[in-house]
């Protein structure tokens, strides 16, 4: 597991800081949905600590036991009072982990939006749950807990404000992030990508034109941080991340136009983006099993 150190300059000392935690690529078991690309494996996962002098806000929770005790380890070295687990959007690589961090931390609140909460259902299915730990054996948490559903367009931390930016269907319906207008960062869960192959075979050309336009609406607010919730462990949490996220949506798009064989359409894919991990074939043609 690798933590990226707080990147608060230029900022007043009293603000908030950050800390992000990247689990690395894990194993799956079972047959690839396409003959080509990597071995089954899932993609490096974040989850991101907003704190103060005394609170935190903790954004995603990760999936199996040993990711959520890893990462509640290091949540506790911080010496802060978790408050809130937001949680982004509704794949279950995202909020499996839960328990076990409510369970170490009883105080926090754990929250998610209305439409996020509502997609999530599907991944309380015994279906769901069964090809979950089917894919992931003794990995995954014995009891799942949902959360609070949160109507609200905002939070706080030690007076400061957290905003919930509602950006609909990205590679998951009802997707969120989180911005921190006190420090520039947007914790921007799945509607961002770092250096890391995209999660695209469920999207639709209006689909993928929608997460564009949401794209464009997180860039005009001028972050000087971005957390995606996937990302190459140890590449920069840079604003840039926005627009790369963008042009790779945009090369999907225009290639997947062109109807080439979908080998070809992986291997142009791969080709363009020779340095990002997780060259897996499900995330361009869907999940194995689903």
């Amino acid at each position: 597991m690798q933590q990226t150190p707080s990147a608060t300059e230029g900022v007043p000392a009293n603000a908030l800081s950050v800390n992000v935690f990247t689990a690395p690529v894990k194993a799956m078991v079972g047959e690839r949905p396409r003959p080509f690309g990597e071995a089954l494996r899932f993609d490096p996962i974040t989850s991101t600590f907003i704190f103060g002098e005394h609170d935190a806000v903790l954004v995603d929770a990760m999936m199996t036991v040993a990711e959520a005790e890893a990462l509640d380890d290091w949540v506790a070295l911080h010496n802060r009072n978790l408050e809130t687990i937001y949680i982004t959007h509704a794949h279950f690589d995202h909020f499996y982990g839960l328990r076990i961090l409510l369970d170490r931390f009883p105080g926090a609140r754990a929250i998610t939006t209305p439409g996020a909460m509502k997609a999530m259902q599907m991944s309380f299915t015994p279906a769901v749950e069964r090809l979950a730990r089917q894919m992931f054996p003794g990995q995954i948490p014995t009891k799942l807990i949902a959360h609070e559903a949160y109507g609200g367009d905002s939070f706080t931390l030690e007076g400061y404000e957290l905003q919930i930016l509602q950006q609909g269907s990205t590679d998951s319906p009802d997707s969120t992030s989180l911005y921190v207008p006190s420090i520039g960062l947007i914790v921007a869960g799945d509607v961002v990508y770092n250096q890391c192959h995209m999660c695209v075979g469920d999207t639709t050309p209006e689909g993928r034109q929608n997460w564009i336009a949401d794209l464009d609406g997180m860039a005009a607010l001028n972050p000087s941080m971005v957390v995606a919730g996937h990302k190459k462990p140890g590449a920069p949490d840079s604003a840039v991340t926005i627009q790369e996220t963008k042009r790779y949506l945009e090369n999907f798009d225009r290639l997947k136009k062109t109807e080439a064989p979908d080998q070809e359409l992986f291997d142009q894919m791969t080709t363009l983006y020779p340095g990002w991990v997780a060259n897996q074939s499900w995330l361009m043609f869907g999940f194995p099993g689903a």
